[in-house]
């Protein structure tokens, strides 16, 4: 199946939780948006949910943290992958914690950590790690 086939849900539980298909985004810690993201990431579903986290980022004062789930994360197309860049350069991103034992979270982490900029993203085993350093 290709991007554009793809149909995409997006389900908004409350201002501080939404769902896009079967990723998760809540807003945590008053300035950590938590995504768990289960499957491959397209560049159309990667769209989605980058609209999402800046929509969730907007009720965040000052910079917006981020604590992604990878245990469950598929592969992510080139599209996709430009877009999380994108995110993560983005002024109003302060840090990124990633986190995920899956063999493929590791290879995903490891990529971006390669094209972001600065040390602004970093890889953890632990989910508590990860909520550790962006609440340093």
């Amino acid at each position: 199946m290709g991007d554009i086939d793809e149909e995409i849900k997006v389900r908004e539980i409350s201002d501080k939780e939404i769902w896009v298909n079967t990723n998760k985004f809540s807003l945590i810690y008053d300035n950590i948006i938590y995504v768990i993201a289960v499957g491959e990431q397209t560049t159309e579903f990667a769209k989605a949910q980058a609209e999402i986290c800046m929509k969730m980022s907007a009720l965040i004062k000052g910079k917006v943290n981020f604590l992604i789930d990878l245990n469950k994360s598929g592969k992510n197309s080139p599209g996709a992958r430009k877009m999380w860049k994108t995110l993560i350069e983005h002024d109003n991103t302060e840090k990124v914690a990633t986190f995920g034992l899956h063999p493929v979270a590791k290879v995903i982490a490891s990529f971006v950590m390669r094209v972001s900029s600065g040390n602004k993203m970093r890889f953890f085993s632990t989910k508590e790690e990860a909520i550790a350093w962006l609440r340093e």
